[in-house]
Protein backbone atom coordinates (compact mmCIF):
# COMPACT_ATOMS: atom_id res chain seq x y z
CA UNK A 1 0.00 0.00 0.00
CA UNK A 2 1.49 3.09 -1.02
CA UNK A 3 1.80 6.33 1.64
CA UNK A 4 -0.48 8.31 -0.32
CA UNK A 5 -3.21 4.97 0.05
CA UNK A 6 -2.45 4.48 3.55
CA UNK A 7 -2.74 8.31 4.59
CA UNK A 8 -6.65 8.51 3.01
CA UNK A 9 -7.52 4.64 5.03
CA UNK A 10 -5.98 6.36 7.98
CA UNK A 11 -8.32 9.53 7.70
CA UNK A 12 -11.27 7.12 7.34
CA UNK A 13 -10.19 5.36 10.83
CA UNK A 14 -9.49 8.97 12.47
CA UNK A 15 -12.75 10.66 11.63
CA UNK A 16 -14.56 9.76 15.03
CA UNK A 17 -11.74 11.04 17.20
CA UNK A 18 -13.26 13.94 18.68
CA UNK A 19 -11.53 16.77 20.67
CA UNK A 20 -11.81 18.78 24.26
CA UNK A 21 -11.53 22.26 24.02
CA UNK A 22 -10.03 24.30 26.75
CA UNK A 23 -8.92 28.13 26.80
CA UNK A 24 -5.16 28.02 28.09
CA UNK A 25 -4.82 31.75 27.83
CA UNK A 26 -6.18 35.24 27.26
CA UNK A 27 -3.83 37.92 24.97
CA UNK A 28 -5.77 40.27 22.88
CA UNK A 29 -8.21 36.90 22.51
CA UNK A 30 -8.86 33.28 24.03
CA UNK A 31 -6.37 31.03 23.30
CA UNK A 32 -7.81 28.18 22.93
CA UNK A 33 -5.97 24.68 22.77
CA UNK A 34 -8.02 21.27 21.82
CA UNK A 35 -6.90 17.72 23.34
CA UNK A 36 -7.34 14.57 21.37
CA UNK A 37 -7.27 11.28 23.34
CA UNK A 38 -6.27 7.91 21.84
CA UNK A 39 -8.02 4.74 22.58
CA UNK A 40 -6.90 2.63 25.61
CA UNK A 41 -5.56 -0.02 23.79
CA UNK A 42 -3.02 2.22 21.68
CA UNK A 43 -2.21 5.05 23.74
CA UNK A 44 1.83 4.81 23.93
CA UNK A 45 1.66 7.60 26.86
CA UNK A 46 3.47 10.65 24.80
CA UNK A 47 1.48 13.90 24.05
CA UNK A 48 1.96 15.72 21.23
CA UNK A 49 1.70 19.30 20.88
CA UNK A 50 0.56 20.44 17.16
CA UNK A 51 1.33 23.63 15.97
CA UNK A 52 0.00 25.15 13.00
CA UNK A 53 2.02 26.50 10.10
CA UNK A 54 0.62 29.75 7.90
CA UNK A 55 4.21 31.93 8.10
CA UNK A 56 3.00 33.45 11.25
CA UNK A 57 0.20 35.46 9.33
CA UNK A 58 -2.72 32.97 8.56
CA UNK A 59 -3.87 29.38 9.46
CA UNK A 60 -5.69 27.92 13.12
CA UNK A 61 -5.70 25.34 15.42
CA UNK A 62 -8.86 23.58 13.61
CA UNK A 63 -8.61 23.48 10.16
CA UNK A 64 -9.40 20.46 8.70
CA UNK A 65 -5.69 19.70 7.85
CA UNK A 66 -4.79 20.34 11.28
CA UNK A 67 -7.62 18.38 12.95
CA UNK A 68 -7.46 15.54 10.82
CA UNK A 69 -3.90 15.28 11.92
CA UNK A 70 -4.23 15.30 15.39
CA UNK A 71 -6.46 12.23 14.70
CA UNK A 72 -4.12 10.50 12.88
CA UNK A 73 -1.55 11.07 15.28
CA UNK A 74 -4.41 10.15 18.37
CA UNK A 75 -5.35 6.90 16.27
CA UNK A 76 -1.20 6.39 15.98
CA UNK A 77 -1.30 6.10 20.01
CA UNK A 78 -0.39 9.82 20.85
CA UNK A 79 -2.59 12.05 23.10
CA UNK A 80 -2.74 15.12 20.44
CA UNK A 81 -3.15 18.91 21.34
CA UNK A 82 -3.79 21.45 18.82
CA UNK A 83 -2.82 25.04 20.10
CA UNK A 84 -3.90 28.50 18.76
CA UNK A 85 -0.57 31.07 19.06
CA UNK A 86 -1.37 34.93 17.94
CA UNK A 87 0.00 35.73 14.79
CA UNK A 88 2.01 38.39 14.68
CA UNK A 89 2.86 38.52 11.19
CA UNK A 90 -1.13 38.90 9.72
CA UNK A 91 -1.77 41.24 7.22
CA UNK A 92 2.35 41.93 6.55
CA UNK A 93 3.20 42.01 2.71
CA UNK A 94 7.10 41.63 3.03
CA UNK A 95 8.93 39.62 5.58
CA UNK A 96 12.52 39.19 5.59
CA UNK A 97 16.36 39.99 7.33
CA UNK A 98 15.36 43.48 6.28
CA UNK A 99 12.38 43.54 8.55
CA UNK A 100 13.85 41.60 11.52
CA UNK A 101 12.39 43.12 13.98
CA UNK A 102 8.97 42.55 12.92
CA UNK A 103 10.01 38.68 12.24
CA UNK A 104 11.36 38.60 15.41
CA UNK A 105 8.04 39.61 17.49
CA UNK A 106 6.17 37.28 15.16
CA UNK A 107 8.44 34.50 16.59
CA UNK A 108 8.91 35.42 20.09
CA UNK A 109 4.86 36.47 20.04
CA UNK A 110 4.32 32.70 18.97
CA UNK A 111 6.79 31.05 21.04
CA UNK A 112 5.60 32.64 24.19
CA UNK A 113 2.16 31.48 23.70
CA UNK A 114 3.30 27.61 22.95
CA UNK A 115 5.24 27.98 26.13
CA UNK A 116 1.78 29.49 27.86
CA UNK A 117 0.29 26.32 26.33
CA UNK A 118 2.67 24.16 28.27
CA UNK A 119 2.40 25.58 31.09
CA UNK A 120 -1.46 24.92 31.12
CA UNK A 121 -1.25 21.65 30.46
CA UNK A 122 1.68 21.07 33.35
CA UNK A 123 -0.81 22.61 35.73
CA UNK A 124 -3.30 20.55 34.58
CA UNK A 125 -2.04 17.28 33.28
CA UNK A 126 -3.72 15.06 36.09
CA UNK A 127 -7.71 16.32 34.43
CA UNK A 128 -6.56 16.41 30.92
CA UNK A 129 -4.57 13.27 31.23
CA UNK A 130 -0.97 14.02 30.35
CA UNK A 131 2.48 12.52 31.39
CA UNK A 132 4.14 16.18 31.43
CA UNK A 133 7.63 14.04 30.87
CA UNK A 134 6.47 13.15 27.73
CA UNK A 135 5.20 15.97 25.79
CA UNK A 136 6.44 16.79 22.47
CA UNK A 137 6.55 19.54 20.37
CA UNK A 138 5.89 19.69 17.00
CA UNK A 139 5.24 21.95 14.49
CA UNK A 140 4.33 22.55 10.27
CA UNK A 141 6.85 25.76 9.09
CA UNK A 142 5.91 28.53 11.22
CA UNK A 143 4.79 26.08 13.72
CA UNK A 144 8.07 24.08 13.31
CA UNK A 145 9.76 27.51 13.46
CA UNK A 146 7.96 27.90 17.17
CA UNK A 147 8.61 24.17 18.15
CA UNK A 148 12.47 24.70 18.23
CA UNK A 149 12.27 28.29 19.26
CA UNK A 150 10.40 26.78 22.73
CA UNK A 151 13.26 24.60 23.30
CA UNK A 152 15.84 26.64 22.07
CA UNK A 153 14.94 29.40 24.54
CA UNK A 154 14.06 27.51 27.45
CA UNK A 155 17.94 26.32 27.09
CA UNK A 156 19.19 29.81 26.47
CA UNK A 157 17.02 31.70 29.50
CA UNK A 158 14.89 33.96 26.89
CA UNK A 159 12.00 35.90 28.25
CA UNK A 160 9.53 34.34 26.19
CA UNK A 161 9.87 31.15 27.72
CA UNK A 162 9.84 32.31 31.04
CA UNK A 163 6.20 30.60 31.34
CA UNK A 164 7.70 27.04 30.85
CA UNK A 165 8.08 25.69 34.47
CA UNK A 166 11.30 25.66 35.65
CA UNK A 167 12.03 22.02 36.12
CA UNK A 168 10.66 20.84 33.04
CA UNK A 169 11.78 19.93 29.79
CA UNK A 170 10.15 18.41 26.05
CA UNK A 171 10.65 15.02 25.24
CA UNK A 172 11.36 15.88 21.82
CA UNK A 173 11.01 18.23 19.15
CA UNK A 174 9.66 17.32 15.83
CA UNK A 175 10.06 20.31 13.24
CA UNK A 176 8.92 19.73 9.59
CA UNK A 177 10.21 22.47 7.87
CA UNK A 178 12.03 24.62 10.38
CA UNK A 179 14.26 27.02 11.62
CA UNK A 180 16.13 28.43 14.68
CA UNK A 181 16.11 32.55 14.55
CA UNK A 182 19.03 33.74 16.32
CA UNK A 183 20.57 37.44 17.00
CA UNK A 184 23.63 36.00 18.21
CA UNK A 185 25.38 34.04 15.73
CA UNK A 186 24.67 30.12 14.98
CA UNK A 187 22.16 28.18 16.88
CA UNK A 188 24.04 27.05 20.83
CA UNK A 189 22.12 25.99 23.76
CA UNK A 190 24.07 27.47 26.45
CA UNK A 191 22.15 26.73 30.10
CA UNK A 192 21.17 23.25 29.34
CA UNK A 193 21.43 20.65 26.40
CA UNK A 194 18.24 20.73 23.69
CA UNK A 195 15.86 17.53 23.90
CA UNK A 196 16.16 15.02 20.77
CA UNK A 197 15.36 16.98 17.99
CA UNK A 198 13.68 15.28 14.79
CA UNK A 199 14.19 17.34 11.51
CA UNK A 200 12.31 17.04 8.04
CA UNK A 201 13.18 19.83 5.21
CA UNK A 202 13.04 20.33 1.66
CA UNK A 203 16.88 21.03 0.37
CA UNK A 204 15.26 24.02 -2.29
CA UNK A 205 13.50 25.29 0.35
CA UNK A 206 12.61 29.06 -0.51
CA UNK A 207 10.32 30.23 2.37
CA UNK A 208 12.11 28.78 5.39
CA UNK A 209 15.72 28.23 4.50
CA UNK A 210 16.96 24.66 4.46
CA UNK A 211 20.48 26.09 5.08
CA UNK A 212 20.67 29.39 6.39
CA UNK A 213 19.93 33.23 6.01
CA UNK A 214 22.15 35.64 7.69
CA UNK A 215 23.65 38.74 8.46
CA UNK A 216 26.27 39.58 10.29
CA UNK A 217 24.69 37.64 13.77
CA UNK A 218 21.60 37.83 12.66
CA UNK A 219 20.14 34.37 10.95
CA UNK A 220 17.28 31.71 10.22
CA UNK A 221 19.08 28.47 10.48
CA UNK A 222 17.41 25.73 8.94
CA UNK A 223 17.36 22.15 9.20
CA UNK A 224 20.96 21.78 7.78
CA UNK A 225 22.61 24.08 9.69
CA UNK A 226 20.27 22.72 13.25
CA UNK A 227 21.79 19.10 12.37
CA UNK A 228 25.13 20.68 12.12
CA UNK A 229 25.14 22.09 15.47
CA UNK A 230 24.13 19.25 16.71
CA UNK A 231 26.48 17.12 15.41
CA UNK A 232 29.40 19.39 16.59
CA UNK A 233 28.14 19.63 20.14
CA UNK A 234 27.18 16.04 20.13
CA UNK A 235 23.75 16.35 20.64
CA UNK A 236 20.85 14.00 19.80
CA UNK A 237 18.99 14.63 16.52
CA UNK A 238 17.73 12.92 13.05
CA UNK A 239 17.15 14.64 9.94
CA UNK A 240 15.42 13.48 7.04
CA UNK A 241 16.41 15.44 3.64
CA UNK A 242 14.52 15.22 0.80
CA UNK A 243 16.21 16.43 -2.89
CA UNK A 244 14.80 18.36 -4.95
CA UNK A 245 11.70 19.33 -2.90
CA UNK A 246 10.49 22.61 -1.39
CA UNK A 247 8.35 23.76 1.09
CA UNK A 248 5.89 21.13 0.72
CA UNK A 249 7.58 19.46 3.15
CA UNK A 250 5.83 20.97 6.23
CA UNK A 251 2.70 19.37 5.38
CA UNK A 252 4.72 15.68 5.56
CA UNK A 253 3.10 14.66 9.00
CA UNK A 254 0.67 12.63 8.05
CA UNK A 255 2.78 10.42 5.65
CA UNK A 256 5.49 10.54 7.93
CA UNK A 257 4.00 8.22 11.39
CA UNK A 258 6.21 5.66 10.73
CA UNK A 259 9.33 7.97 11.33
CA UNK A 260 7.66 10.03 14.29
CA UNK A 261 7.17 6.30 15.69
CA UNK A 262 11.02 5.47 15.14
CA UNK A 263 12.33 8.00 16.63
CA UNK A 264 9.66 8.55 19.59
CA UNK A 265 10.72 4.51 20.08
CA UNK A 266 14.62 4.37 19.79
CA UNK A 267 15.67 8.00 20.88
CA UNK A 268 12.83 9.05 23.54
CA UNK A 269 11.71 5.47 25.09
CA UNK A 270 14.98 3.75 24.29
CA UNK A 271 17.28 6.55 25.18
CA UNK A 272 19.60 5.65 22.30
CA UNK A 273 22.24 9.03 21.52
CA UNK A 274 21.58 8.87 17.99
CA UNK A 275 22.79 11.08 15.12
CA UNK A 276 20.79 9.88 12.39
CA UNK A 277 20.99 11.78 8.90
CA UNK A 278 18.80 10.00 6.49
CA UNK A 279 18.45 11.09 2.70
CA UNK A 280 15.02 10.42 1.52
CA UNK A 281 14.58 9.06 -1.98
CA UNK A 282 11.09 7.63 -1.85
CA UNK A 283 7.81 9.22 -2.79
CA UNK A 284 6.48 9.60 0.47
CA UNK A 285 5.67 13.63 0.06
CA UNK A 286 5.55 14.66 -3.59
CA UNK A 287 6.08 17.77 -5.38
CA UNK A 288 3.38 20.29 -5.29
CA UNK A 289 2.62 24.24 -5.48
CA UNK A 290 4.84 24.58 -2.36
CA UNK A 291 8.02 23.43 -4.45
CA UNK A 292 8.85 26.90 -5.92
CA UNK A 293 6.84 28.88 -3.54
CA UNK A 294 8.93 32.48 -2.09
CA UNK A 295 8.17 34.66 0.72
CA UNK A 296 7.24 37.03 -1.97
CA UNK A 297 4.72 35.32 -2.84
CA UNK A 298 3.79 33.98 0.47
CA UNK A 299 2.90 37.38 1.69
CA UNK A 300 1.53 39.01 -1.44
CA UNK A 301 -1.37 41.23 -0.78
CA UNK A 302 -4.37 38.62 -1.05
Amino acid sequence: MSRYLFFCVALCWVVGVSAQTYVYAERDTLLRLDVYHPSSSVDNGYTVIHIFGGGFAAGARDTKWDADYCRQLASAGYTAVGIDYRLGLRGATHVGLNTIELLQRAIYMAAEDCAEAVAWLCRNAASVGVDTRKIILEGSSAGAITALMVDYGRCNGLGYAAALPNDWKPAGVVAYSGAIFSRNGKPRWQNDKPAPTLLFHGTVDKIVPYRKTQFFSTGVFGADAIAAQMKKYNLPYCIYRYPDLGHEVSIGGPVTIDELGMFVRQMLTEGKPLHTDITQTNDSIRPSAYSKMTLKQLYAPK
